[in-house]
């Protein structure tokens, strides 16, 4: 584990150009696969009550593959700032593989620094996060030197939680963050950041504060599925296609905290799986979304018209994974939702009708964008189509998409053991 936490820290300090710091994002996903993960503990203070200790269970290996996965296909579309990129990567190994209470919360701060710099206003996104962050080190504290009740401090550490991933209405960063960041940044957010929420509630909440957290159940479902709705909905009203996504992400972040906060088996291990899906779906989305702003110079669903015959591999892979965004059976995402909907089923059958409306609304709002950009009668202009390499960007999520929607037991093995 030490060496697959250095290595990017490291590879960050040579200040790399985009060819080799794709070549040493590679590291750690070859680290994972040859099996280095052995796990480093050394007393740090307090004899022995702080201790550095990386460690990599069945939980913690699959977001650290997601890491290892999504950050090399960042950084080939990124343009520069890749040293930033591999600090970020060294930064989230460290936070979902640390033990250490205190480690876990320096992480969790830590990796907000090279993000601040990748991104363009970063500042409402900032104030959020910070505000997440000044509630995580009260949280630690409290653990650590006590004095204040199991009850508020579990409240205190899910609303840390709530902020990064995020859980409405604490979404209020969201959209304009990833609207205005460049494509590789929103990839990252959406795909990794969101993510450090999830494992936060799966790794801290619910071991540490179980009874806190069944008690608050019903009242934090409904509050999810407030955000199921409310994502849905105002991505149905978009004009700006990025910005739809943004709130498509939300609507599906939402999703996943339905099936955590459920306390039901079923539900939460169809909801890892489906963090594990919407890491995946998203990164796809933002990437095709990119390479069109680039061709239309504008994320205005109104820019183009029948863009199809122009451009067609680009339309066909912007299908693939809006199919894998709205749930299609055989690819990844239709069994982790059928997981999450079934486990909610067996606790509240009304509950479950108002989060199934949603994948119809998925269809309508993603079918929308698709059409209104690829269809209609075509406009004026020239566009070219996405080359080799842009297909071959894309392609390890597509082989993910099909190997997860057409073999789920490849993953869901190893999240049913999952403790």
């Amino acid at each position: 584990m030490l060496l697959l936490f250095l290595l990017p820290l490291f590879f960050a300090l040579l200040v790399p150009n985009q060819k080799a710091a794709f070549i040493y994002s590679l590291a750690p996903l070859a680290l994972l696969v040859t099996g280095h993960t052995e796990p480093i503990q050394v007393d740090w203070f307090i004899q022995g009550a702080i201790k550095f200790h990386l460690a990599a269970d069945n939980l913690s290996l699959i977001f650290l593959y997601l890491v290892a996965v999504i950050v090399p296909i960042t950084i080939l579309v990124q343009k520069d700032k890749y040293s930033l990129t591999l600090l970020l990567q060294g930064l989230l190994i460290g936070f979902f593989s640390s033990q250490d209470l205190l480690f876990f919360a320096f992480f969790f701060e830590a990796i907000l620094l090279p993000l601040f710099f990748m991104l363009e206003k970063p500042y409402k996104f900032i104030i959020y996060m910070v505000a997440g962050s000044c509630l995580m080190v009260a949280a630690v504290l409290s653990v650590l030197f006590g004095g204040i009740s199991s009850t508020v401090v579990a409240a205190i550490f899910l609303l840390a939680f709530a902020v990064k991933t995020p859980l409405f209405p604490f979404h209020g960063w969201l959209a304009d963050t990833y609207c205005l960041a460049p494509t590789s940044a929103t990839i990252l957010l959406s795909s990794l950041l969101s993510k450090a929420g999830i494992y936060g509630l799966l790794r801290i909440s619910y071991r540490l504060f179980p009874a806190e957290m069944l008690a608050w159940s019903d009242l934090l479902v409904m509050v999810a599925i407030g955000g199921v709705l409310y994502g849905a909905f105002a991505a149905w009203g978009q004009l700006d296609y990025k910005r739809l996504i943004a709130y498509s992400s939300l609507s599906h972040v939402n999703f996943i905290l339905v099936g955590i906060f459920a306390g039901n088996m079923i539900a939460q291990q169809g909801a890892i799986f489906s963090a594990i899906n919407h890491s995946i779906t998203i990164a796809g989305l933002f990437l095709v979304a990119g390479w069109l702003e680039v061709r239309l110079q504008s994320t205005n669903m109104l820019a183009g018209h029948g863009l199809t015959a122009q451009i067609p591999r680009l339309a066909w892979l912007t299908l693939f994974f809006i199919l894998s965004s709205v749930a299609l059976p055989g690819l990844n995402t239709f069994i982790s939702e059928i997981m999450v909907l079934y486990g909610l089923f067996q606790i509240s059958f009304w509950q479950t009708l108002l989060v199934g409306t949603t994948v119809v609304l998925s269809v309508i709002y993603m079918l929308r964008w698709f059409h209104s950009l690829y269809f209609n009668k075509p406009t004026g202009g020239h566009y070219s189509d996405i080359q080799t390499k842009e297909l071959l960007i894309g392609s390890p999520l597509v082989l993910l998409i099909l190997w997860f929607g057409i073999y789920p037991t490849a993953i869901l093995t190893i999240i049913q053991s999952i403790k």
